[in-house]
This record gives C-alpha cells, structure tokens and sequence, in this order.
C-alpha cells in the first residue's frame, strides 16, 4: 500500500487505468483505502466483516461489490490434473471422507470507480491470482479498459463454481452406485451434506445473478461501456446454466434419498419377515410344549416310555414341514 500515496494522480487521471489488489489489508491499509476515493465507511466496514449474501451498493463516483469465492479442499490436488481424468481420479480414490468436498466461502470486495478496480479479499483468491499472472505473461488487460478487469475477476470466480459443480456431479454418481449397491453406512449424512452444499451455492449464485442482472439494466447510468455488456451476459449465462445444474443435482439427491430410504425399508420388512417366520414356526411348537405341560394327572403319553422321544420327532417333523411350506413360497 506504499504506492497508494501516489493515488491523487493516479486516480484522477481517467485515461489511465488502475487496478489495486490489497490480501489481508490491515488496519491502515483500510484508513488508506477509506481515503484514497472517499469510498463511504460502510463499505470499507462491508469489507472487515465477512458478508452472508453477495450484493451491490451504488455510490455517487463508484459502485461496491461483493462477490463470493467458492472452493472445496479436494480442488487443491485436482487441480494438478488436466483434463477429465481429474474426475476419474475421485471415483478412484474417493474413500468415503466427505470433509475434502465440504464448501468453503471466501468474500471478494470490489470498489470500482470511473478508471480505478479496487479488489480487498482475506485470503489467497485463485480468480485474482489467475488474472495476475495473465498481466505477467504479457496479456493486457489495461487497454481493454476498466470493464474488461472487472469481467475477467468475475469470470474466475464464477469458473471456479463451476469446478465445484462438477466434482459434486461425480460424487452424486458415486452416491447413486452406492444406494444400488446397497452399501448405505452414511449415506444419508452424505446426502443431506450435499443437499446443504448445493444450497449455499444457489444462495450465493442466485444473488449474483441479481446483480449481474441488475448491472445490464444500470448500464450507462453505472458507467458500463456497451462493449463490456456482452461480458456482463456472458458472466449471466454461466451463472444460468450453474443454477439449473444445481436445481437437477438437488432433484437427483432428492430421488437419491428417496432410494436410500427404499432401501433401507426394504432391508427392515426382510428382517421383520424372517422374524416372523421364525415365529411361526415356534407357534406350533410351544402349542404342543403347552398342552404336554398342563398339569393333568390323566395324559395319554405322560406314562409312556417313548413319550419324551415322541414329543422331539413331533417338534422335528413340525418344524420341517413350516420350514419347507415358508421356503416354497420364498419366504426364506
């Protein structure tokens, strides 16, 4: 922020384009930010405390951004991969340890005025980092204008939503293999996790949709280039085609659940029917342990030598003859 001194004649010169980046600003660094366009303490508050919802905040000479940063653990060695084979290798090694798939949300603060992007993030952004290293490598952004900058740090962050939907596609896959297989130790804990992922992604993309949507309606009013409207609705569209990819994971989780459910009700009235066979059968036999138990001093076998022997071939015959009536009808 050493260079920011310099902003009087930086700022006010609106042929020149500039693009400040400030990681884990501190507390001087925000009185410098506060300074350096009169940006309104709300905003500069807006950017010291993580915000729930992404939105928008119009000003006299700039417009406030919040955006979201989306990552799962699991991209961080995905990432060393090209290609599809990086969705190869999650069902490959995919062990059952849902915590690397877990969301994380990150804030991304922009101010943007007449020739100036301000961006103010807590953390390390692969967005911000990607379209760094694509100035070193010589791409200039700069000539192509404020817009451009903007778009490009937009795109990244929307690109990486993406990535996230795509290995929680082959997770649902895997899901589904799972349910089929019926091997369902936690599947409904995976499930419900799931379920509640793809819910604060809709929640964060539905609100930037909003303002996407609401920056091509501002357009000349919020100092929008009609040139970099094709931008605004080529980031719009990304962002339409990540809901309905989230809206059918939600469906296919919903019916994924069901089967779960199916499955494990099935698995019960099994266990419930063998139970009840087993029964079914001891019915007829504690009947005839009951009536040679009643204490009567007149039973016609009591005083029989094979009276014992026959009440065991009774039992034998008994229970063969339920066992084999049960398994006929496939009930066993």
């Amino acid at each position: 922020m050493d260079s920011v001194k310099a902003e009087d004649n930086l700022l006010g010169n609106a042929e020149c384009i500039n693009w400040i980046d400030l990681c884990e600003p501190n507390e001087q660094d925000y009185k410098i930010l506060e300074a350096m366009n009169n940006f309104h303490p709300l905003t500069i508050e807006d950017c010291r405390h993580f915000s729930m919802f992404p939105k928008m905040d119009e000003y006299e000479d700039y417009i406030f951004l919040v955006f979201h940063d989306i990552s799962i653990d699991a991209l961080d060695f995905l990432d060393k991969i090209n290609g599809n084979d990086k969705f190869e290798l999650i069902k490959k090694n995919y062990n059952g340890d849902f915590d690397v798939f877990g969301i994380k949300t990150f804030e991304v603060d922009l101010f943007i005025t007449k020739n100036t992007v301000v961006t103010v993030h807590q953390g390390p952004v692969k967005a911000i980092s990607r379209v760094m290293e694509n100035i070193s490598k010589g791409k200039d952004y700069f000539k192509r204008g404020r817009d451009f900058i903007v778009h490009e740090i937009l795109d990244g962050l929307i690109d990486q939503y993406l990535e996230v939907a795509y290995v929680w596609d082959e997770l649902i896959e895997i899901l589904e293999e799972e349910v089929v297989n019926e091997s369902v130790k936690g599947i409904s804990e995976k499930i419900l996790t799931l379920k509640r992922n793809h819910l604060m992604l809709r929640r964060t993309i539905t609100h930037e949709k909003d303002i996407l949507a609401k920056m091509m309606r501002g357009g000349a009013s919020l100092g929008v280039n009609k040139r970099a409207m094709a931008y605004l609705q080529d980031l719009h569209d990304h962002i339409s085609r990540l809901q309905d990819n989230i809206e059918i994971n939600r469906e296919m989780l919903a019916t994924i659940f069901e089967a779960y459910l199916s499955s494990v009700s099935n698995k019960m009235n099994k266990a419930m029917v063998k139970l009840s066979v087993i029964a079914t059968i001891f019915m007829p036999l504690t009947f005839i342990a009951g009536v040679y138990g009643m204490n009567f001093k007149y039973l016609p076998e009591v005083d029989w030598q094979y009276g014992y022997l026959y009440v065991w071939v009774l039992f034998v015959i008994v229970s063969l003859i339920s066992f084999k009536y049960f398994h006929k009808h496939e009930m066993i």
